[in-house]
């Protein structure tokens, strides 16, 4: 399919996705599997908008040499449903996957396992490690794009899961002096994460997708990828030497980096305190859930 250029196009895109207060009044009801050691929650098929919407202020009064491209251009994907983790993957469960594989612990667990972390995401994890323990449990990394949906939630042009504030607004309701709370996410803490389902999950039923901990995605990084992504199913590039990791984490303090549409990359041997993972299943229909 041929792609739209020029400024004309760039201009279409922004307009297109834009957030309104219909598109927010006619979100998504949240179909999600419950009572399993790792509920999983259906993200439905069809098109959204990815990338970046969105300049902020050093870009519009240029204190960086040039605006960040790689979340660029804002370009059409279309996907087919899939189930994805109710939330990122714990301590606990990937200790059985430890157990199961015979596979080498992470090196936090040297005095042992933290029991009081057990509901706490995972981390000091690798690239392959996530990709093993998905094999694990029948599943695989999320590809990018398909990261991107989920964490969206159903809202369209919206730089955070709960909306277009990174600070949202106090209720109606609430007296004039009420002061704008924090995002409701695990973001800019000094310390660590916490349990996930902490805080209250998004359109589509899922915890977590911005801080906490953030997240491994199966694709390679390229920085120009979005101006040659495919439309339907995009990965990005398999031998690329960085792998992409999404959503934030709660040492990130910037509100950019805890966006949907964020690019962060690394080296995929990294194990890092921040950086964990969720899975995905390939199973395409809503009502026989997996």
């Amino acid at each position: 399919m041929a792609r739209a250029g020029g400024a004309a196009a760039a201009v279409a895109a922004f307009v297109l996705v834009v957030e309104t207060p219909a598109a927010r009044a006619e979100g998504p009801t949240a179909h999600c599997t419950e009572g399993r050691a790792e509920d999983l929650c259906w993200v439905p098929p069809g098109e959204f908008w990815m990338g970046r919407t969105r300049l902020w202020l050093i870009d519009e009064i240029g204190w960086q040499a040039r605006d960040r491209v790689d979340a660029r251009p804002v370009h059409r994907v279309v996907l087919p449903g899939f189930w994805m983790d109710q939330t990122e993957v714990t301590h606990r469960a990937y200790r059985e996957f430890v157990a199961g594989r015979a596979w080498p612990a992470p090196f936090h667990w040297r005095q042992g396992f933290p029991e009081n972390r057990s509901e706490f995401p995972v981390y000091n994890i690798s690239w392959e490690d996530a990709r093993a323990y998905c094999a694990f449990r029948g599943k695989r990394l999320p590809t990018e794009a398909e990261w991107e949906k989920a964490a969206r939630g159903g809202l369209v042009g919206s730089p955070w899961p709960w909306g277009a504030r990174f600070r949202p607004d106090p209720p109606e309701d609430a007296p004039p002096d009420v002061p704008r709370e924090g995002p409701p996410a695990r973001v800019g803490h000094p310390r660590s994460p916490l349990a996930v389902g902490s805080f209250p999950p998004n359109g589509y039923g899922l915890h977590d997708m911005i801080g906490n901990i953030a997240e491994w995605v199966e694709d390679g990084y390229d920085l120009g990828h979005y101006a040659v992504s495919a439309i339907e199913s995009p990965v990005g590039p398999a031998d690329a030497p960085y792998r992409v990791f999404r959503g934030g984490s709660w040492a990130d303090t910037d509100e950019r980096i805890a966006s949907v549409h964020y690019r962060n990359f690394t080296r995929p041997d990294t194990r890092i305190h921040s950086i964990g993972f969720r899975c995905v299943l390939d199973h395409h229909e809503q009502e026989t859930a997996p």
